[in-house]
């Protein structure tokens, strides 16, 4: 680690100053030099933080290492040099280290340049924008955050400050791209098909904690206390890291999975449990919740999303305050029961069922929930279709179970959500099998950013081309007969496309795309199991593109002609890629490798490396994969 390399050299050197003492007579001034400036170094570095393989990776640390390895080198040579003019060797070796004097000199310099950066930029930004990086800090070093979930959470945890006529996750959401505006969080897989996550980079998130630990992190913005303790905010790996605890909780995560939760009933067993805002169980292995979750009456934010909870008790229903419900991917939830209708400060009802292909069975009595601005992975089924019509303020809305009996009645309900910003419809009888007949004469509201439609289409629907807003579009499993690009293709907004098994043609060609078409996509994602030909995109199309995906198109025998004219493209991928698609990618002599040798990262993985893979599997495993 870079900690204890510096350390140990500073060690090393001052050892050498004892034990030498007579050979370095004369030079002892600079390399007490160069170990007090190591000795600086080693104290800059915060003693709480660990650092990670990732760190030692740094152009800093990088640059120590290079200087220490140049200090040893000189200094193992001069020692082992038995030249009669001790003079011109002492020189020599004073020469090479006060050269190293001055490259160490300047790393530090350059260290200190980035600190009072940071801290300026830190200045500059607002009381609220502190409170939310400093926020994004209390989670492990490289931990991703889902930026839905931050945004979720800012708010649970009170640190949005309310502006009139503003919802509070639109303050939200401007604040988290505010900051990655300014660099002080970053997109880590701007790519990624499952949302954005997040990162503090590692400079500014150890300024940060510096200010955590000296208690500038107020509780929540209508919190006065200018100090507020450390442990306010908990992050643990194991719930023995529990015990004894007496302080006031305002938050608890518990990251990584804990395998013998069940054993611990009593772990919400301490004093300060009951001032709880947030709870996230996320990914723990738990299968029930304790009886004392139901005295947390100050919560906001409850996490079960992938936990093997198989019933919601009923003592959740006393959370009046409860904004937030993550259900998705949880034990066997079949069913909301009733009491759920309680929850009026319920913002955000988050849930999609962790087998089968349908979904939550939710109350009657559902349009009751005015807060509600998120609900997804739904059963339509009976009159819920009808009462979704109730909700007029949903932001999200993501519906399972949609077929020709409610889908007319569905979207009578979604047109009247003027502020609607994601849908996702998924058939019944699941999206492989299912039919989405979509109605021509109702359309979904024109503020529509994000669309995802999984199920057999018979036809891409007139309204999709008037939603000039979508950013995002999904098609699964659409098994069109004329290609939708033909239509998506003008959308003067759209950056991230996925055509999932969407069209069943065998051949593409620069119909897929004209020139200046897709004007802003930036991100496609092909898989197709027939698709076997694309042949051509015309010159100055896709011309913001930078990654493409094709997945799945296992027939596809070339990539298309003017691939290499779409300059801007960053990355590809291609899974599976035929062997002898491979050869002719290859960059030396490859006859197709002029399409591709202008994109920076090429990711692949060829139909014989697959079976290789299979046939590994299957051998461990000793079943058919």
């Amino acid at each position: 680690m870079a900690k204890s390399l510096v350390n140990s050299y500073q060690q090393r050197l001052e050892s050498l100053l004892l034990e030498e003492k007579e050979a370095f007579a004369g030079v002892e001034d600079v390399i007490e030099r160069i170990a007090n400036k190591l000795g600086e170094i080693g104290r800059s570095f915060d003693d709480s933080e660990s650092t990670t393989q990732e760190d030692d990776n740094t152009s800093w640390v990088k640059e120590l290492r290079e200087i220490i390895n140049d200090v040893e080198n000189h200094v193992e040579s001069f020692l082992g040099k038995n030249e009669r003019d001790k003079k011109v060797l002492s020189d020599g070796f004073r020469n090479d280290m006060q050269q190293i004097d001055t490259r160490l000199a300047g790393t530090i310099q350059r260290e200190e340049d980035t600190v009072e950066k940071i801290k300026q930029d830190y200045m500059n930004l607002s009381e609220s924008l502190r409170s939310c990086l400093m926020y994004c800090c209390i989670f492990p070093e490289n931990f991703l955050l889902a930026k839905g979930k931050l945004i979720r959470l800012l708010v649970a945890e009170g640190l949005i400050e309310e502006k009139e006529g503003k919802v509070m996750e639109d303050i939200a959401e401007e604040a988290v791209h505010e900051l990655i505006s300014q660099g002080m969080i970053q997109i880590y897989d701007e790519y990624s098909e499952n949302g954005s996550k997040l990162l503090v980079p590692k400079a500014i998130r150890e300024f940060c904690v510096r200010q955590i630990e000296e208690g500038n992190l107020k509780l929540s913005c209508s919190n006065s206390e200018s100090s507020v303790p450390q442990k306010a905010r908990r992050i643990i790996t194991s719930l023995d890291m529990l015990k004894g605890d007496n302080h006031q909780l305002w938050s608890l995560y518990l990251i990584g999975n804990e395998q013998s939760v069940e054993e611990k009933r009593d772990w919400l067993r301490f004093s300060g449990a009951k001032s709880l805002r947030v709870l996230d169980l996320e990914n723990m292995k738990i299968q029930t919740l304790p009886d004392e979750v139901g005295e947390l009456i100050y919560l906001t934010y409850l996490g079960l999303k992938q936990t093997e909870i198989t019933e919601l008790p009923e003592c959740l229903s006393n959370l009046k305050a409860l904004q937030t419900l993550d259900i998705r991917w949880c034990g066997n939830v079949e069913e909301l029961p009733d009491w759920v209708l309680n929850l009026s400060s319920l913002r955000h009802l988050k849930m999609f069922k962790n087998y089968g292909y349908c979904g939550v069975k939710i109350p009657s009595g559902i349009g009751t929930l005015a807060n509600l601005l998120t609900l997804t992975g739904i059963d339509a089924s009976g009159d819920i279709a009808r009462e979704l019509g109730n909700l007029i303020q949903l932001r999200r809305l993501g519906v399972m179970d949609v077929d020709e009996n409610n889908i007319n009645v569905l979207f009578s309900s979604i047109m009247k959500m003027q502020d609607l910003l994601s849908l996702s419809l998924d058939s019944k009888h699941g999206s492989e099998q299912g039919k989405l007949v979509l109605p021509e004469s109702i359309s979904p509201p024109p503020s529509l950013r994000k669309l995802r439609l999984e199920g057999i289409l018979g036809k891409i629907p007139n309204w999709l081309g008037s939603l000039e807003r979508l950013t995002k579009i999904r098609l699964g499993f659409s098994h069109l007969s004329e290609n939708p690009a033909l239509v998506l293709q003008l959308l003067p907004n759209l950056k991230h496309l996925i055509l999932w098994q969407a069209y069943d043609g065998k051949q593409m060609g620069k119909e897929f795309c004209k020139a200046g078409g897709f004007p802003k996509l930036e991100i496609l994602t092909i898989s197709s199991w027939v698709l076997e030909e694309w042949t051509e995109i015309e010159e100055g199309a896709l011309p913001s593109l930078m990654y493409l995906r094709l997945h799945s198109c296992s027939r596809l025998r070339m990539l298309p002609e003017g691939l290499q004219f779409v300059t801007t493209l960053k990355q590809m991928l291609l899974l599976p890629l035929l062997d002898d698609h491979a050869e002719r990618l290859k960059p030396d002599g490859g006859l197709e490798n002029y399409k591709i040798k202008h994109i920076p990262k090429i990711s692949f993985m060829t139909t014989s490396m697959v079976k290789e893979i299979f046939e590994a599997r299957r051998g461990v495993t000793g079943e058919e994969v």
